[in-house]
């Protein structure tokens, strides 16, 4: 006898949402519905390529198809709240790509409306799967590197991402896309709270690449346990980078360091006082395993759903990351700390 099926469906096929509709199409206890897409040969051809029931340039039939349980919302950043929103009050389960929103506003309102309707909401921070950042943060547990005093957080893209691959990064920023990453995992690492922000960023490269999107950002970030973190997130690095993207994290503490370098093999390193140790990341011991940690995060929604287990990063978890880097942009602006129960609701 076959398990019964969930239905899930996706809204915005570009990039990332194929790596939604990919995970759906893999996954044993999905009934993959829909695509949704404005580019109606796009959402077709991803719904044939991953085994999905049909295709609309409408998202808002997939609200009254009573098939359909629990959507993905994989559309560019700054357009999530109105799908959002509705797709909560027609009493939809949310995966939505990170940022939440781009505004604390906006946020709020996602969250308030998931609330009241009682679904279940989850932000896409599939780093919380990482198995290189899983490890880090069990490490930090069981105290291997002491007292975490100081991060070094860099998430950077090459020109190719924001000048090629994004045709709305003059609407972003290598803020919203890719601090949202690192300022989600770092306080989930620490399981800490920001307390103060001082940032500067500057413009000129893109804009004349025809991208209307700062430069960099530099965050200095302050925890209410004492910790101290700086991020650095650029859209700049030259397209002969070996990778498109380039990730570090370091976590200095009272009795060790930790380091996580997704550039090259050795994923993390861990030194203690008397040791250093490099653990075996290829076979990862969470998750429900589609292959590779960005389609895990998707199949974690997809248990949450099906077997009402909690989400990976709820809706408060995208809020504290937005007002955050709202913290952040006002502090470049202003060139002044901003304190983040300051930060406008």
């Amino acid at each position: 006898m076959n398990p019964k099926k969930t239905g899930f469906a996706l809204i915005g096929a570009g990039i990332f949402g194929q790596h939604h509709a990919q995970a759906y199409g893999r996954h044993w206890a999905v009934d993959f519905v829909s695509v949704c897409d404005l580019d109606g040969e796009r959402a077709h051809e991803i719904a044939q390529l991953h085994g999905a029931r049909m295709s609309t340039t409408d998202y808002t039939e997939l609200l009254e198809n009573p098939d359909i349980e629990a959507i993905s919302i994989a559309t560019p950043d700054h357009l999530h709240r109105e799908i959002a929103v509705a797709c909560a009050k027609a009493g939809k389960h949310l995966l939505i790509e990170k940022p939440l929103a781009t505004t604390v506003e906006d946020t709020q309102a996602i969250l308030d409306t998931a609330n009241a309707s009682g679904i279940k909401l989850m932000v896409d921070f599939h780093n919380r799967v990482n198995p290189a950042m899983v490890n880090a943060r069990e490490a930090i547990r069981r105290g291997h590197i002491g007292r975490p005093a100081y991060i070094y957080s860099r998430l950077s893209n090459t020109t190719m991402v924001s000048t090629d691959m994004l045709r709305w990064a003059s609407e972003s920023s290598a803020l919203w896309f890719l601090a949202s990453h690192m300022i989600d995992i770092v306080c989930w690492i620490l399981e800490d709270k920001v307390h103060k922000v001082y940032a500067v960023s500057r413009e000129g490269i893109l804009r004349d690449l025809g991208v209307q999107a700062p430069d960099f950002h530099v965050a200095t970030i302050e925890f209410c346990n004492g910790a101290v973190a700086v991020f650095e997130n650029a859209w700049i690095l030259p397209r002969s980078h070996a990778t498109v993207k380039d990730l570090k994290l370091e976590i200095l503490g009272s009795e060790g360091a930790l380091y996580v370098d997704s550039s090259h093999n050795r994923a993390l390193e861990i030194y203690s006082e008397n040791k250093a140790t490099y653990p075996d990341l290829l076979a990862p011991s969470t998750g429900n395993h589609l292959t590779g940690f960005v389609l895990d995060s998707i199949a974690y929604f997809v248990d949450s759903v099906t077997q009402n287990t909690p989400v990976l990063a709820t809706g408060e978890d995208g809020l504290t990351v937005t007002k955050i880097i709202c913290a952040i942009l006002d502090s470049a602006e202003r060139g002044e700390p901003v304190f983040l129960d300051k930060v406008d609701m």
